[in-house]
């Protein structure tokens, strides 16, 4: 699989926020509900394009009953209206490692696997404490086999190593 790592930019989104757990999932329901609003949304800075965004809590581990805040939104201009039951957020600015998942939301669980299990422990950088991502925009058709949606990985490399380039700094093909 082919990871990217680059520098994110800072972001202002708009959407809805739940706290759920892996167990729970009610991160389906969310987007059905986010989906069905996304009109009352003002301007978007980024077009065809939604965000889902697990917001870190410093939780090193995530298990199947642990809480986290998962946001289902959309990128914003800085004049963006934010509707009733919706938040604007700010997202820093973050070095991640960015995953192209293929396939169906239901293999989605393998990407993450392979980037947690595989990938992340072989490679030069840690995970940091930070917002992770999952792009999706003109590329994603839901339940479709050649779907694509990006996952924003927050990473550091591993004890504080010099060799950092801007942009594209490491690609692995595997």
């Amino acid at each position: 699989m082919k990871v990217i790592i680059t520098q994110r930019e800072a972001l202002k989104v708009v959407g809805i926020r739940i706290l759920t757990t892996v167990e729970e999932n009610r991160i389906p329901q969310l987007w059905t509900d986010f989906i069905a609003r996304m009109d009352e949304l003002g301007k978007n800075a980024v077009p065809d394009c939604s965000l889902g965004i697990c917001f870190s809590d410093n939780e090193t581990e995530l298990l199947e009953d642990s809480q986290f805040n998962y946001m289902a939104c959309k990128v914003v201009k800085d004049d963006s209206i934010v509707p009733v039951g919706m938040e604007y957020r700010k997202i820093s600015s973050q070095l991640v490692a960015v995953f192209t998942h293929v396939g169906s939301l239901e293999t989605l669980g393998e990407t993450y696997d392979y980037i947690y299990e595989k990938w992340l422990p072989g490679s030069e950088y840690e995970l940091v404490s930070a917002d992770e991502i999952e792009w999706y925009d003109s590329r994603f058709n839901f339940g479709e086999k050649e779907s694509q949606m990006d996952i924003h990985i927050p990473i550091a490399k591993r004890d504080n190593k010099d060799n950092i380039n801007d942009g594209l700094l490491f690609t692995n093909e595997n």
